[in-house]
């Protein structure tokens, strides 16, 4: 198995359980206190991780270019983040997670039109099927 692969399938589980514990934690916190916490043991174990790995010192060689595009991306990940947790303390965490899944949607589309990245047909037939599960979940 290639490593890459390796990476996706682990990052893919430990989504998923992160999500579950994350709603098994929200027990007497509102989701705002419990999205902190969580966020700042993410920022400790990223900011770590990086530490051991040495690549703090390649903070200071980042280009403005990329320091921008890398603050949007901060910015939409904590949107996303602030309205999934407003979604999973009054939802069943595996209907919202199913329709969060469907952001891979938006995702091929913009590397698609964006980064030129190559639409197979195997790659079309999975962005469907996940729609039409979304579909299938909200369709009242």
């Amino acid at each position: 198995m290639e490593q890459w692969l390796s990476y996706a399938i682990v990052a893919m589980l430990m989504g998923g359980v992160a999500m579950v514990f994350a709603k098994m934690g929200m027990g007497s916190a509102n989701e705002h206190v419990a999205l902190v916490i969580r966020t700042s043991v993410l920022l400790a174990m990223v900011v770590a991780n990086a530490w051991y790995a040495g690549a703090l010192r390649g903070v200071a060689k980042v280009d403005n270019k990329t320091m921008l595009w890398l603050v949007l991306a901060g910015l939409c990940t904590a949107v996303y983040w602030i309205l999934y947790f407003k979604a999973i303390k009054t939802a069943n965490i595996s209907v919202v997670a199913t329709i969060d899944r469907a952001g891979i949607v938006v995702t091929v589309l913009l590397s698609y039109f964006i980064l030129k990245e190559p639409l197979t047909p195997r790659l079309l037939l999975g962005m469907g099927t996940i729609l039409a599960g979304t579909l299938i979940l909200i369709w009242k």
